[in-house]
């Protein structure tokens, strides 16, 4: 038997309440994707900071390449000296200056690459590489352009110009130092004394480390 509507009640339809279906859906479907991307952020963040360190790295070495071509050019087509080369931000006018126009022919180099854009500045320390040059009986035989820079961009450095493993700088030079003046552009002597890592000897291009501070090189000249 049928029961009795009493009066006045008001008869709900049959699709009462069905909306919640739906709305809970969605709210689970949220919940999902704020757990996903949580868990993603720190991925994708590492990820960034590698493809940032990549960048870095092919930038000087394509940097380290032109002041290669630079020298090249003062030594082979201006026949100037290892030892009579001039390389400076304020000697720009000479067929002797890196710098020049008619020197080296190309433009100072940027340091935005740098561990510290601002501050950092280029450095071309003579210095004893294992495996390039003659044997000059002072050793210092190389001309190199040095940059400070991070240890992510050093591993990269490596293993793009040498295809050697990232860590490879982490073997610590320790016997080098940058001057205190940022403004002095020749590091002066840098020598090997055999520590050189064994994995960079004999290339032009690579990242060592000093035991505070990581530095890419690119030899310019062998005498």
């Amino acid at each position: 038997m049928r029961a009795m509507r009493r009066p006045g009640e008001e008869r709900f339809g049959t699709e009462a309440g069905i909306a919640i279906g739906p709305i809970l859906f969605i709210i689970a479907i949220l919940g999902i994707l704020a757990a996903a991307i949580a868990a993603g952020s720190g991925t994708f963040t590492s990820s960034t900071n590698s493809e940032s360190s990549k960048t870095k790295a092919a930038a000087l070495i394509q940097i380290g390449e032109n002041l290669k071509i630079g020298m090249d050019r003062l030594m082979l087509e201006n026949d100037i000296t290892f030892s009579n080369v001039v390389i400076g931000l304020n000697n720009t006018v000479n067929t002797v200056d890196l710098f020049s126009p008619t020197g080296g022919g190309i433009t100072i180099p940027a340091t935005s690459m740098a561990l510290d854009p601002v501050n950092d500045p280029w450095y071309y320390p003579t210095a004893m590489v294992p495996q390039l040059g003659t044997g000059v009986t002072s050793g210092l035989e190389d001309r190199l352009a040095m940059i400070q820079v991070d240890n992510n961009t050093c591993d990269q450095i490596n293993q793009k110009a040498s295809a050697v493993n990232t860590n490879v700088a982490n073997y610590d030079l320790g016997n080098f130092n940058a001057p205190n003046n940022v403004n002095t552009f020749d590091m002066g002597n840098l020598l090997g004394n055999g520590d050189w890592p064994a994995a960079l000897n004999g290339q032009l291009t690579g990242c060592i480390y000093n035991g505070s501070t990581y530095w890419f090189y690119q030899v310019l000249a062998i005498q």
